[in-house]
């Protein structure tokens, strides 16, 4: 009896402890609003007035982890603050990503490499000719491919040259597509060292091609209109259609959202924040798509809500009444 009572009880308490932990893994995971937020800082888009939705605490709490004596809580840190798009923390991430207490300095330049900003090319640039951490340098090359500035084509160009990261600097220059890397690559296709840098240097290639036509519009839209369909989304081709700020795209991303199927959230918010970057016109898609009835899921609705709420936050921040008194500093959170 005694027994069976203890197997009760141990049973009781696994199942709290796995619940504990279950709550605790959901509250650090970023909400919709972060999340669009967050694509929006990485993208570079200018999100001057946008109350960031985290509270000053959190904010707080984590750029102070990001020197914890514990190593792994420094990558956690580091990463929950990308997650959220939190830019004021990029120097304390890559201050950290330098230091020698840092456990995994990798997962500190990859979380440094959403945060859309010019200023971590060269931390990273660092990172890459780090002579004793290869995994280091990977995830700098990475990041720099996700940060998508010209300042770093020269910097992994230098890298490949060095073979110090394989094709990986190829994709990066893919992501970034600068036409100055074009030399170079066509270079790697005439005498690449294997089939793996032949085809990264000729999708690089491509791309490049794509973005320097006349009118590369309608060549992004399809893009974006037949991933949204068949899925995965093709971020690298929203990215751009956000950075040229073209109105025909608003329709594209509308419609790509409502395209997109069951189980795709992460889709589903970059869409959201592709449309927050179109402006008031992208505003006014959003708008449509939150008051819609959802027929496919609820987060659909959720996600668009989100972005709603955000871009409110924008008008109200970016285009106040002339004759209204000044409004008091929102709190974020």
């Amino acid at each position: 009896m005694r027994l069976r009572r203890f197997f009760v009880a141990l049973c009781v308490a696994v199942g709290v402890v796995v619940v504990y932990q279950y709550v605790a893994q959901e509250r650090q995971l970023p909400d919709y609003r972060q999340k669009i937020y967050a694509a929006l800082v990485s993208w570079g888009v200018s999100i001057d007035g946008v109350v960031l939705p985290v509270s000053r605490e959190d904010i707080d709490r984590h750029i102070a982890l990001l020197w914890s004596d514990d190593g792994e809580h420094r990558v956690e840190a580091a990463a929950w603050l990308a997650s959220r798009g939190v830019q004021e923390a990029g120097p304390a991430i890559a201050a950290s990503m330098k230091d020698e207490g840092t456990y995994r300095p990798c997962q500190l330049a990859h979380s440094l490499g959403f945060l859309g900003d010019d200023r971590w090319v060269a931390p990273l640039a660092d990172a890459i000719q780090d002579p004793r951490n290869a995994d280091l340098r990977v995830c700098a090359t990475i990041a720099l491919g996700e940060l998508g500035s010209a300042k770093a084509v020269d910097v992994l160009i230098g890298a490949h040259r060095q073979g110090t990261v394989g094709s990986l600097a190829l994709t990066a220059l893919s992501n970034i597509a600068d036409p100055s890397a074009l030399p170079y690559l066509h270079s790697v296709v005439q005498a690449p060292r294997n089939k793996i840098e032949r085809r990264a240097a000729e999708e690089a290639i491509e791309r490049i091609a794509l973005v320097q036509q006349d009118d590369p519009v309608p060549f992004l839209i399809d893009r974006v209109r037949r991933s949204a369909k068949f899925g995965p989304l093709d971020d690298w081709a929203v990215k751009k259609l956000v950075g040229l700020g073209d109105p025909r795209a608003i329709r594209a991303f509308e419609r790509a959202f409502q395209d997109v199927g069951l189980d795709r959230d992460d889709d589903l918010v970059v869409l959201a924040a592709a449309m927050l970057a179109q402006g008031q016109g992208g505003l006014s898609a959003i708008r449509g798509l939150a008051l819609a009835p959802s027929r496919s899921g609820a987060s659909r609705s959720e996600i668009a809500q989100a972005a709603w709420a955000l871009g409110n936050n924008v008008l109200a921040f970016r285009m106040p009444p002339a004759n209204a008194a000044p409004v008091a500093q929102k709190q974020p959170g």
